[in-house]
């Protein structure tokens, strides 16, 4: 089993048996930071499978050592925005246990829109939590707490497990190094355990379409080069085309594809044929959004 999975090369929704070799209850990690709580809990509860999602690829190069020294067989990893990853990868009903430890409050009033968790945010993780499946929330900030158990409850999906909504007090609970970092300097850690006590009726899914190789009888390369830089946009989808390498059997394109928070980088390549047309190759397991359906509609426009 490989620890680090490109996620594109993944099934859409996840296959968990062919990841794990096993019908194990998933438990999942949203920002896993530097591994070790997933390493802990995969240590703790070998009967389990962990499943991690994180944004940044430093924190995914971290986890992989980390995991990879402690050669567990119930860990996988993921780098990806965690509403794309429940909304692209997580099966619907499947997850037992989420844990999401010192999430970004993005205290000012400016930022909030930034925030991760939110009541969309609960509607869309009960929507793949199985029934009295639970969210394990962590943070330091009593006004960030505060806003949790609002949107929390505003979803009538979820209760909480402690009369106030949160206790002060886990004494099982494994520290992160931030939990360690703020008890040190006297800070209160406020823990919020939710268990989900009905499911939403509000569908997830971020569309994907069903795109082969594109044969262009008419192509020019100055169309290319004129696309260079240039934002294609529709709704919040979009598409730039970044950087162009040519040579006279080949054009390399690397491309921004943007859908909502999904960014990704991607490189594409135009082949010349013998019979002089072009032939722009969709790599496989290419997850085909809208800014990627945009884009190649845009040069079919400009290539008639």
């Amino acid at each position: 089993m490989e620890i680090g999975c490109d996620w594109e090369q993944l099934d859409r929704p996840i296959n968990w048996k062919k990841i794990f070799i096993n019908n194990n209850p998933i438990d999942c990690e949203i920002g896993f930071g530097n591994g070790k709580f997933l390493v802990c809990k995969a240590k703790e509860h070998p009967e389990r499978n962990f499943f991690g999602m994180d944004y940044s690829n430093e924190s995914f190069k971290k986890a992989i050592k980390v995991v990879e020294r402690t050669k567990l067989s119930n860990v996988c990893i993921v780098r990806m925005e965690a509403k794309c990853a429940l909304t692209i990868l997580i099966p619907e009903r499947s997850i037992s246990h989420t844990y999401i430890n010192f999430p970004d409050p993005w205290p000012k009033k400016r930022h909030e829109k930034n925030r991760l968790l939110d009541k969309e945010f609960f509607t869309l993780i009960a929507t793949r939590t199985k029934k009295g499946g639970e969210i394990i929330i962590v943070t330091d900030d009593p006004f960030y707490r505060d806003f949790l158990l609002e949107e929390m409850e505003s979803t009538h999906l979820w209760k909480s497990l402690f009369h106030k909504g949160y206790t002060d007090e886990l004494s099982s609970y494994y520290q992160t190094k931030y939990e360690k970092k703020w008890r040190e300097i006297g800070k209160d850690i406020y823990y919020m355990i939710f268990q989900k006590k009905r499911n939403s009726d509000k569908a997830f899914k971020m569309k994907e379409y069903s795109m082969k190789d594109i044969v262009f009888s008419n192509f020019r390369s100055s169309v290319i080069e004129s696309m260079k830089e240039n934002i294609i946009k529709d709704d919040d989808s979009v598409a730039k085309l970044l950087m162009v390498d040519t040579t006279d059997k080949v054009i390399k394109m690397n491309l921004l594809l943007k859908d909502g928070t999904l960014h990704r980088r991607r490189t594409l390549h135009l082949e010349k044929s013998k019979d002089n047309k072009w032939k722009l190759r969709v790599p496989d397991k290419l997850f085909c959004t809208h800014s990627f359906k945009i884009f190649t509609d845009r040069l079919k426009t400009l290539c008639k």
